[in-house]
């Protein structure tokens, strides 16, 4: 009975969130229609994988990095359906992924400038950029930064935006 319960529970915070979830997808595609498919696909890895989740204290973050993560998912298998990207997401991710052999010209030099650019911001931005960048979560910089993490995610945010009129100028 009280898997029931906890279950029932899990599925309102669920339901509670769509509409922040989809406001999310939405900044990550730029798409109503791509968005909505991507708000679907988190919900069902959600309630497929809901055993996975041992502190529903987390709910929100966690329906959060599902998301992120099917969305980059989505990128890197090519069944975007035309999905506009980001260019600092697509960037981050670039950086994520591991030089390879396989890797183009145009993407080691895409990876190299990167580099160059974050570390010409100042710190208050390269930092926190640089740390999210290698994985680290907002609370975890939060707490290595000794700063609030709303100034994470504001930092965060500035860095990406600094680095877009990078690559636009």
């Amino acid at each position: 009975m009280k898997s029931l319960e906890m279950h029932k529970q899990f599925t309102g915070k669920l339901l509670y969130m769509q509409d922040q979830l989809y406001y999310y997808a939405l900044q990550l595609t730029e798409n109503q229609d791509d968005a909505k498919d991507l708000v679907q696909e988190t919900s069902y890895k959600a309630l497929k994988n809901r055993k996975k989740l041992h502190n529903d204290n987390n709910v929100r973050a966690w329906l959060y990095t599902i998301l992120r993560n099917t969305y980059i998912n989505f990128l890197r298998s090519g069944h975007n359906r035309q999905i506009k990207i980001d260019k600092s997401d697509l960037n981050q991710q670039l950086i994520n992924t591991p030089a390879s052999s396989e890797d183009t010209p145009d993407a080691l030099l895409i990876k190299k400038e990167l580099h160059e650019i974050i570390n010409m911001l100042p710190g208050v931005y390269g930092q926190p950029l640089q740390m999210f960048i290698s994985g680290f979560s907002y609370k975890e910089i939060s707490d290595e930064m000794e700063i609030p993490i709303g100034t994470v995610k504001s930092r965060i945010h500035l860095g990406k935006k600094k680095i877009k009129r990078a690559y636009l100028d």
